[in-house]
C-alpha cells in the first residue's frame, strides 16, 4: 500500500489549522466592527461637545464687556523694576 492510497483527503473547511485561522479571523473582524461602532459614537459625541463649546464661547463673548486694565497693571514696568533691584551697583 502506498501512502497516497491510505491518506484520507480532508476538505479545507474541516482542517483544524483552517478552523483555528478562521475563528481568529472572525474574532478580529468582530473586534474591528465593535471598534468602528465605538469610534463613530465617540466622534458624534465629540462633535456635539464641540458645537456646545463653540456656542458657549459665542454666548459668553456676547455677554461680557472687556474692561480696560487698571493703571497699576503694567507687567512690563514691574518686570523692569524687579530686574533693576538686582542690577550691579544697587544696594541689596
Amino acid at each position: 500500500m502506498r501512502a497516497r492510497e491510505t491518506a484520507r483527503t480532508v476538505r479545507v473547511e474541516e482542517h483544524p489549522q483552517y478552523r483555528m485561522w478562521k475563528d481568529r479571523l472572525d474574532a478580529e473582524r468582530e473586534v474591528k466592527a465593535t471598534q468602528l461602532v465605538r469610534r463613530a459614537t465617540r466622534e458624534l459625541s465629540r462633535a456635539e461637545w464641540h458645537a456646545a463649546w463653540v456656542s458657549y464661547k459665542a454666548r459668553i463673548a456676547a455677554a461680557t464687556v472687556a474692561l480696560p486694565l487698571p493703571r497699576w497693571w503694567n507687567v512690563f514696568g514691574w518686570f523692569r523694576w524687579l530686574l533693576r533691584l538686582h542690577a550691579p551697583g544697587r544696594p541689596g
